[in-house]
């Protein structure tokens, strides 16, 4: 599973267009959920055994992705697809970086 979605990086200015859920911990005492998205240039890319271009970090509460007993990697890229980009300068919410991604 992987998410395809154009992200250009304003650091390098190199676009991701791959990403991949490459790292996940959970911390049952605290139900926290860190997980990261790899991107790459594309899925040649990542199959070539290439470096990742771009990297993104989250972290959920536990209850918010997984239901009792079941954490699966479907419900990890729901939750990144659902998660606010962070806030504008209004103080508002800013739309989820992975909405529009297609799931492959």
């Amino acid at each position: 599973m992987a998410l395809i979605h154009e992200i250009e990086s304003p650091e390098t200015g190199i676009t991701a267009s791959y990403w991949k859920l490459t790292h996940m911990q959970v911390d049952f005492t605290a139900g926290i959920v860190d997980a990261q998205l790899h991107g790459y240039r594309d899925a040649a890319a990542r199959t070539d055994g290439r470096a990742p271009v771009a990297r993104h970090a989250f972290r959920f509460a536990l209850g918010s992705v997984a239901r009792r007993g079941s954490l699966t990697r479907g419900a990890i890229y729901a939750a990144i697809r659902a998660e606010s980009a962070g806030l504008g300068d209004d103080g508002a919410a800013l739309p989820p970086l992975f909405a529009d991604a297609t799931d492959i």
